[in-house]
């Protein structure tokens, strides 16, 4: 059964453990002090969901430090895991002398802790104002400008010496993915709306465990928070550079196989953070494929790691049927790749594989992988197919021998 039970005015451990900001610990203490969360709310003059949600938080890292609110076998368990079994140590007359508690991670409780973060960090985000948009010429209605940002994998750690590609970390990725959304903004044509895609694995880990979606574990190069922080400033700096050229942008966000939980924070913080603004539309998907309309065009995304090229194509006509028979070109967009390739199917479905900027990390140079290091636009005909195609590409790195012998 949760401990943590809304009624009860926060443990005073909490703030010593749980790694409080000043915020919630005003919060906190304001609870603790009135002996209630409507009361404390009241004083400070918010609302109580702000009071519960600083408390959720401070003792769910409370409790992963060690904090226990009483004496059980289930309560020196950090929040977060479960009791997966005891073993014990007996002497030769059959005397017990010490006992281990197996924990298994409850992945569950992760993701709920992850959406916790979301909700608490979304009463900190001062959301967007409307942009006024003033076009120095006529916007083209029938081209759509579309950015697929392939895995960005954002929160990667990756030593050049030890990859032989380049050196990456939450900041570089920042970087380059602006970098090269400047770019591609540049070289797009004047249109009403820009669409952009994050194929999935925009996050590098799942959780502040530093694992996948699966529980695989990870290199990481920063606390989680920043990570998640890192990664909404990235796609609301890209969101904006398209803002300066298109009247409307649209964004669509997948689930990876690195992310399935953080892509759905992510796309929460993005509706807040929008909510005022009319110019952009967030797309609000919790399944794992989307889909997007663009006269004769039907365009599916999906990360790719779960449904196969020839599966994609036949469950294009049957999830969307009506669009299907309003359309004449079809493509899937996918990453999990990490390089660039098409094929063409045999009900003439385009499936796309996006590369992405990040190198490998070390995983994946230990077993002989590579990536595209690119990202790439298309500009879709509104009457149907490609008018243009772009890719940014950022040049290979060397890491040269490790001795030349004259």
């Amino acid at each position: 059964m949760p401990y943590i039970v809304n009624a009860v005015p926060p443990d005073p451990q909490i703030l010593d453990l749980g790694s409080p900001t000043d915020r919630q610990k005003q919060l906190i203490e304001a609870w603790i002090e009135t002996g209630s969360a409507q009361k404390a709310a009241t004083k400070l003059g918010i609302c109580k969901s702000s009071v519960i949600t600083a408390k959720k938080m401070v003792t769910k890292r409370a409790a992963a430090a060690g904090w226990t609110p009483a004496q059980s076998h289930s309560n020196h368990v950090p929040h977060g895991y479960h009791v997966k079994g005891l073993s014990t140590l007996v002497d030769a007359d059959g005397k017990i002398k010490q006992t281990w508690i197996k924990t298994q991670q409850d992945q569950e409780n992760q993701r709920q802790a992850l959406m916790d973060f979301v909700e608490g960090l979304n009463e900190l985000i001062q959301q967007a104002e409307p942009r006024e948009f003033k076009p120095i010429t006529e916007l083209d209605k029938n081209l759509l400008p579309a950015i697929f940002i392939g895995d960005a994998h954002i929160g990667m750690r990756a030593d050049g010496s030890e990859t032989r590609d380049r050196n990456f970390d939450s900041r570089i990725a920042q970087k380059e993915i602006i970098t090269a959304i400047h770019h591609l903004v540049d070289c797009a044509p004047r249109a009403a709306t820009g669409l952009l895609v994050n194929v999935g694995d925009f996050i590098h880990a799942n959780n502040s465990n530093a694992t996948t979606g699966s529980g695989t574990p990870l290199d990481v190069d920063t606390r989680y928070e920043k990570i998640m922080r890192v990664a909404a400033d990235t796609l609301v700096s890209g969101i904006s550079i398209m803002l300066d050229k298109f009247e409307q942008v649209t964004v669509c966000i997948a689930r990876g196989n690195h992310d399935p939980d953080a892509a759905i924070a992510i796309q929460m913080i993005l509706e807040y953070y929008y909510a005022k603004e009319p110019r952009v539309t967030v797309l609000k998907s919790t399944g794992y494929t989307h889909y997007i309309q663009f006269g004769k065009n039907l365009i599916g995304v999906h990360h790719g790691d779960k449904i196969k090229a020839e599966k994609l194509a036949a469950i294009m006509p049957r999830e969307q049927p009506e669009k299907w028979s309003q359309t004449t070109h079809r493509m899937w967009a996918v990453g999990h790749f990490h390089h660039a390739h098409e094929i063409e199917t045999d009900n003439g479905v385009i499936v796309r594989k996006f590369g992405t900027l990040a190198p490998p990390d070390s995983w994946h140079s230990s077993m002989g992988y590579s990536s595209a290091h690119v990202m790439e636009m298309i500009v879709f005909r509104r009457e149907g197919g490609k008018m243009l195609q772009y890719c940014y590409e950022i040049p290979k790195q060397s890491k040269g021998v490790d001795v030349e012998i004259l």
